[in-house]
């Protein structure tokens, strides 16, 4: 056996293991010495288009490693990040509500959530205001059920820019940055609701007037 047979071998060897591959950082990296080996076997053996296949496979597996890693890395800081949805605003249209207007009610179908960029709405069920920045709607939109959890009423004048269930849907499966945003504002807003609980079952009850 000579020096080129034992490359094809090991290219061969490192292709069949890139099918046993669940992921794709491993696959690249397995693709990406499959392709070296290749280039070595048509180098040592003279054969053109082996050599040119893989001449031209090796930097399109190592652009696409590149992309893998940066993702890896964006989806890490998304995750550490402080959950600033504003970069949704390209995706959404406007809305403005008068003052007392309901927004959505509890179990309502939720077909959209909200960014509120001005004005006041009460949470009925809960008791509180939410002010400007704030996250609406997004609890219903991934329910099981998608059905809205609570009411929102406006206090005062109000607008919001609104983005449908299924773009962000959309959105999510294309990106998964977007997905852990959405993880972060959704499991903030249930803590925040459950400290609500907390503190009203803490609360005592007030005595009937004697």
């Amino acid at each position: 056996m000579n020096l080129a047979e034992v490359f094809g071998y090991v290219a061969s060897a490192l292709v069949l293991a890139t099918f046993t591959m669940r992921t794709m950082i491993p696959l690249r990296l397995l693709g990406i010495a499959s392709n070296i080996a290749f280039i070595a076997y048509g180098y040592a053996d003279d054969i053109l288009p082996v050599l040119l296949l893989h001449t031209i496979l090796l930097p399109l597996n190592i652009y696409r490693l590149a992309e893998m890693y940066r993702l890896v890395r964006e989806v890490r800081n998304a995750e550490a990040g402080d959950n600033d949805m504003r970069w949704l605003l390209p995706f959404m249209t406007p809305v403005s509500l008068p003052a007392g207007a309901t927004l959505f009610a509890m179990g309502e179908a939720a077909d959209h959530m909200y960014l509120l960029t001005k004005g006041r709405i009460r949470i009925e069920e809960l008791d509180v205001e939410v002010n400007s920045g704030a996250m609406l709607g997004e609890i219903g939109v991934f329910s099981p059920h998608g059905t809205r959890m609570a009411t929102a009423t406006c206090i005062d004048e109000c607008r919001l820019q609104r983005i449908s269930r299924d773009k962000v849907r959309e959105l999510v499966f294309q990106d998964p940055r977007i997905a852990f945003n959405l993880i972060g504002v959704v499991t903030g807003r249930l803590i925040e609701d459950l400290r609500i609980a907390e503190a009203r079952a803490d609360r005592p009850e007030p005595r009937p007037a004697q």
